[in-house]
């Protein structure tokens, strides 16, 4: 997975690099039907990366993350939830209790154990890491 970003500041050979993130509209909300308009804000992302070609600071380059990191993180988060909420609301339903309530208590179960193992990794070092790879336009 690769993005362009900007260096902000270095830290050794690690630099501090951000980008602001899309928003669903591509950054025309004045076409966009969402309803949104001029109140859509940029997420602005921050992250650390190894800098093994000397990036300065202003520097515009492309980061990379593993994308096996980035698939277990977005399964983790996007695709548990749900897959417990199906597995609840039916298992719920089939022992005569409210599906929706089980359904709804296993979504969150889902985001609970999601948010335990991304703090798990972070504790032991095991979290998504970027490196830049070249220089950016």
């Amino acid at each position: 997975m690769r993005q362009t970003v900007t260096v902000l500041s270095l830290d050794g050979n690690k630099a501090k690099v951000a980008y602001d993130r899309p928003t669903a509209c591509h950054n025309d909300c004045s076409r966009c039907e969402g309803g949104c308009g001029a109140m859509a804000a940029k997420e602005r992302v921050v992250v650390t990366a190894d800098n093994p070609i000397g990036a300065r600071a202003g520097d515009r380059v492309i980061i990379e993350a593993e994308t096996r990191s980035v698939y277990f993180a977005v399964l983790l988060v996007y695709a548990l939830p749900v897959v417990l909420f199906f597995a609840g609301y039916f298992g719920g339903a089939a022992l005569g209790v409210s599906g929706a309530l089980c359904g709804v208590i296993c979504f969150f179960l889902g985001l609970a154990a999601a948010a335990l193992v991304s703090r798990y990794q972070r504790k032991n070092g095991r979290e998504i890491r970027f490196h830049i790879v070249g220089y950016g336009v």
